[in-house]
C-alpha cells in the first residue's frame, strides 16, 4: 500500500479528519527554514535529524504551495525517517541528540530546541494528515521535553524568578541561546492553535516561555547589535540578525506579541545602519583577533595538565575560613551535595580553626589586611589575587572559581579565573544589598555604634576610613561584575537583590534565586523521653517553655529588642505562665557587656541565660530542646539560615521580615513574621506562642515538612549542576535503553 493511497484515504473523508482537525497547519515560515539550514556550528556533528526535519517542512510547503501529492508522499517519508532516528529518553520523553565536540573534552550528546522544535511541527502535521497513532505518542513524547528540565533530560532551564527558556544546546551551564527559544515558541504556539488534543499544561508552559522571551528581548538588543546568546553576550553575526529578524517577525504575526514586534523594528534599524554593521564587524573581528592570541598565550601562563581529573576542582576565595555563620552552612553544604564530584580548595586570608588538616587550604596575606576597612581592603585584593594567580601559573588548573562575597572575593579571584579558562559563579551573602537606601543607614549606624565606645582620635580615624571605603566598595563591585559569569543569591525575589544588580551593571540573566540547603537530618525530632533527658542535662524542667536565640551578638542582630519584647511578653503572662518562661542566648561577640548589663536593667536574671558562642552540633541539640525561636535581627539579605535550621528542628519561629525571605518561609502557618524592630508585636507574638504549646508543636510540624521538600540536599545539588555544569545525557540514553531491555524480558 503506498504512501499516496494512506493520504487520498486520510482526505477523502477518514474518521480522524471528521472527528478532530478542522483545520490543518499552515505553512511553516520559509525564510526560518532556509536560515535553520544554513546555520552552521561547528561544535556540533550528527544533525542528520535537523535536516531531514526542515526537509521534510520544506515539503509540506511546497505541497500546500502547488497541490502536488508528490510532495505530500515526500514529507511522510521523511517524518518517518524522523520516526526512525528517535531515541527513549525514559518512559514518556523522547528525542533526537546531537553530538557536540567540546574542547578539551570527549564529545557529549544533547539535545537541542532546534532540532526538538522542527521535529513537533513535522509531527503534528503528519498526525493531521494521516491520524496514525504513531505520531500521536511520538508528539507526546517530543512534547515532555519541553516541560522537562535539562536534568531531567529536556530543553527547558530556568530564567528569572519564575520563567523557563527553551535552550539550543540543552546542557549546564545553559547559553540561553535566541534561535532556539524563538523556534521553540513557534512550534509550540502552532500545536496549540492546531492539536485538539492539547491540554492546558502546553499552553500555560507556552504563556510562561513567551513572557520569559518577551522579558529577555531587552537584554539580547545590546547597544547597537543583538547578541546571538546571554551567556557569552557574542554579538549575531548579520546571518544571525536575519534569522533573529525572521523569527521575531514570523512569532509577532502568529502571537499578536507586540514586544515582539516592536523588537522586530529595532532590530531592523540595527540592520539596515551602516554604522551599526560598521561597528558589529569591527567588533567581530577584534574578538577573533584577541581570541586566536589568548589561545596562543593562554597555555603559557596558565598549563593545564593533559590528562582531565576525574573530579571538578573547585576553588573557593573568601576572607576567613572555616567561616562563620550562613557562609559556612552555605560550604558545608556544598561540601555534601558535591561529594566524590567536587574536589575543594579554599583561598583564604585567615585560618580560624586549628583543626582543619581535612581541607586544602591556600593562605594569603596578613592579619591586618581585612575586607572590613580601607585602605586594607586594597591589601587583601591584591595579595589575595597574587596568591591565585601563583597557583595558576604553577599548573593549579581549576574548573570552578566559586568567591563566597560580591565584591573583595569576586575581584582578587574573577578576573584570574576567567583568564584561565575556568567558569566563575559567585555565591553572594548580602553584599549586593549592602549599599541599598533602606539597609545603607543602617550599616553606617551600625558601625559607628561599635566605634562609639573608641577614643576621639579612632572615631576620627573611622570615620575617615568610611569615608574612602564605600567609593572602593562600589568601583570593586562594578568591577568584579564584569567577570563573574553567574551569581548565585539565596533568597526570594524582591528583597532587593535584582535591582542592585542592574544598578552595578550585572544582567538580569545572571543572577539566580536558590533554596539554601539544610539537611533535616542534622536536626532529629526527639521522643517526650529523650527529650526530657536532655533538657535535665541543662538544669530544664520538663514543662518549660523555652525559647532560643543564636547569632552573633552584634548590633544588626537587635538582641536588646529581643530582650525587650520578652519582658512586655512576661508582664502580660500569668504567674505559672511567666515562670516557665526560659531565654537561651547561644553565640558571642561585641555586645555581650551591653546585653548582661541590660539584662539587669529589665530584671531577667531568672528568664535569661548567655550560653556562649557553641559549635553546629550543640545548635543542633539546643534547638532540639527548644520549643520557641527567636529572630530580632533588624538588617538582613538573603536567606537567614538561623531561622532555617530552627525550622528544620521542629521549632515554632518568631522572625522579623528582615531579610524579607523569613515572610515566605512563616507564610502558610509555619511560623509569625513581625515588623523589623516592633517590639510590641514581637511581645504579642511571644504571648500567643508562650500560652499555646499546642500552637507551638502545629508550627514546628509544619515548618519542619516544608524545608524538607524545598531546602533538601538534592534541590541544592540540581542548581549547583546548573551552575557548575551538566552533559549526561549519554547516561540517560542508556539508562532508557537498560529499561527498555529490561521490560522486554519481563513481556517475554
Amino acid at each position: 500500500m503506498s504512501i499516496s493511497y494512506e493520504y487520498e484515504k486520510v482526505r477523502s473523508g477518514s474518521e480522524h479528519q471528521e472527528g478532530g482537525w478542522p483545520q490543518q497547519p499552515g505553512p511553516y515560515p520559509a525564510a526560518v527554514l532556509e536560515l535553520c539550514l544554513s546555520q552552521s556550528n561547528p561544535l556540533v556533528t550528527s544533525t542528520t535529524a535537523l535536516q531531514t526535519a526542515c526537509r521534510a517542512l520544506i515539503h509540506w510547503n511546497r505541497s500546500l504551495a502547488s497541490g502536488d501529492h508528490q510532495e505530500k508522499d515526500l514529507f511522510l517519508e521523511d517524518a518517518r525517517r524522523l520516526l526512525a532516528l528517535e531515541q527513549p529518553l525514559g518512559k514518556e520523553a523522547g528525542g533526537w541528540p546531537l553530538v557536540l565536540l567540546r574542547s578539551g573534552g570527549s564529545p557529549v550528546l544533547c539535545l537541542s530546541a532546534l532540532v526538538q522544535s522542527c521535529a513537533l511541527a513535522v509531527l503534528l502535521r503528519a498526525l493531521s494528515m494521516t491520524g496514525d497513532q504513531l505520531y500521536t505518542l511520538a508528539l507526546e513524547r517530543c512534547l515532555k521535553t519541553f516541560h522537562c528540565d535539562i536534568l531531567d533530560g529536556g530543553i527547558g532551564s530556568p530564567l528569572y524568578a519564575d520563567g523557563i527558556f527553551f535552550e539550543e544546546l540543552a546542557m549546564y551551564p545553559a547559553t540561553h541561546s535566541f534561535t532556539g527559544m524563538a523556534l521553540a515558541l513557534l512550534s509550540l504556539h502552532e500545536l496549540i492553535a492546531y492539536w485538539p488534543a492539547c491540554e492546558e499544561g502546553c499552553r500555560e508552559l507556552f504563556r510562561q516561555a513567551l513572557a520569559t522571551f518577551e522579558r529577555s528581548l531587552q537584554e539580547f538588543a545590546g547597544r547597537f547589535w543583538p547578541y546571538r546568546d546571554l551567556a557569552t553576550r557574542c554579538l549575531a553575526t548579520p546571518q544571525e540578525l536575519a534569522l533573529q529578524i525572521a523569527l521575531l517577525d514570523a512569532l509577532a504575526a502568529s502571537t499578536k506579541s507586540e514586544v515582539c514586534a516592536r523588537a522586530r523594528q529595532h532590530w531592523q534599524r540595527y540592520s539596515r545602519s551602516w554604522l551599526n554593521r560598521l561597528r558589529s564587524r569591527w567588533w567581530h573581528a577584534r574578538h577573533s583577533l584577541s581570541a586566536r592570541l589568548w589561545r596562543f598565550w593562554q597555555p603559557h601562563l596558565f598549563p593545564r595538565p593533559v590528562a582531565s581529573p576525574s573530579r571538578l576542582r573547585v576553588c573557593v576565595p573568601l576572607p576567613a575560613f572555616p567561616a562563620i555563620g550562613g557562609v559556612l552552612t552555605v560550604l558545608e553544604g556544598i561540601e555534601e551535595a558535591t561529594q566524590g564530584h567536587w574536589r575543594m580548595e579554599y583561598l583564604t586570608r585567615a585560618i580560624t580553626d586549628q583543626e582543619t588538616d581535612r581541607y586544602i587550604i591556600h593562605r594569603f596575606g596578613r592579619s591586618w589586611m581585612g575586607a572590613s576597612h580601607f585602605p586594607f581592603v586594597w591589601f587583601y585584593v591584591l595579595t589575595g589575587a597574587a596568591r591565585l594567580f601563583a597557583l595558576l601559573r604553577q599548573g593549579t588548573a581549576f574548573d570552578l572559581v566559586l568567591p563566597q562575597d560580591a565584591v573583595f572575593s569576586a575581584l582578587l579571584s574573577a578576573p584570574l579565573g576567567h583568564l584561565a579558562g575556568a567558569r566563575v559563579v559567585c555565591i553572594d551573602h548580602g553584599h549586593l544589598t549592602l549599599l541599598q537606601e533602606d539597609i545603607h543607614p543602617l550599616h553606617l549606624a551600625e558601625r559607628r555604634r561599635l566605634l562609639a565606645h573608641r577614643s576621639r582620635l579612632r572615631r576620627l580615624i573611622g570615620r575617615l576610613q568610611e569615608w574612602c571605603y564605600w567609593p572602593s566598595y562600589r568601583l570593586m563591585l562594578r568591577l568584579a561584575a564584569r567577570f563573574v559569569d553567574q551569581y548565585l543569591v539565596p533568597g526570594v525575589p524582591g528583597d532587593g537583590v535584582e535591582t542592585m544588580a542592574a544598578r552595578f551593571g550585572i544582567p538580569a540573566s545572571r543572577v539566580v534565586r536558590f533554596a539554601s540547603m539544610v539537611n533535616i537530618e542534622r536536626y532529629p525530632m526527639l521522643s517526650e523521653e529523650e527529650r526530657v533527658d536532655r533538657r535535665q542535662e541543662y538544669g530544664l524542667r520538663q514543662d518549660d517553655m523555652v525559647v532560643a536565640v543564636a547569632c552573633r551578638l552584634t548590633p544588626e542582630k537587635g538582641l536588646d529588642l529581643a530582650l525587650a519584647s520578652l519582658a512586655r511578653a512576661l508582664e502580660r503572662l500569668k504567674p505559672t505562665a511567666r515562670a516557665r518562661v526560659r531565654l537561651i542566648i547561644a553565640g558571642d561577640g561585641p555586645l555581650r557587656q551591653e546585653l548582661e548589663r541590660t539584662i539587669d536593667r529589665l530584671q531577667l536574671h531568672d528568664h535569661c541565660a548567655l550560653w556562649g558562642e557553641l559549635a553546629a552540633p550543640e545548635i543542633a541539640r539546643l534547638l532540639s530542646i527548644s520549643d520557641i525561636f527567636l529572630y530580632t535581627s533588624t538588617r538582613g539579605a538573603c536567606f537567614s539560615m538561623a531561622v532555617l535550621e530552627a525550622m528544620a528542628a521542629g521549632c515554632a519561629v518568631i522572625a522579623s521580615t528582615r531579610p524579607p525571605s523569613n515572610a515566605l518561609l512563616l507564610a502558610e502557618g509555619r511560623g509569625i513574621a513581625v515588623r523589623p524592630a516592633d517590639t510590641e508585636e514581637t511581645a504579642n507574638a511571644l504571648v500567643r506562642l508562650l500560652d499555646n504549646p499546642a500552637l507551638c508543636r502545629q508550627m514546628g510540624r509544619a515548618a519542619r515538612a516544608y524545608i524538607a521538600t524545598q531546602h533538601s540536599p538534592e534541590t541544592f545539588r540540581r542548581t549547583l549542576l546548573r551552575a557548575s555544569g551538566w552533559a549526561a545525557l549519554e547516561q540517560l540514553l542508556t539508562e532508557s535503553v537498560a529499561r527498555s531491555g529490561l521490560e522486554g524480558e519481563v513481556e517475554d
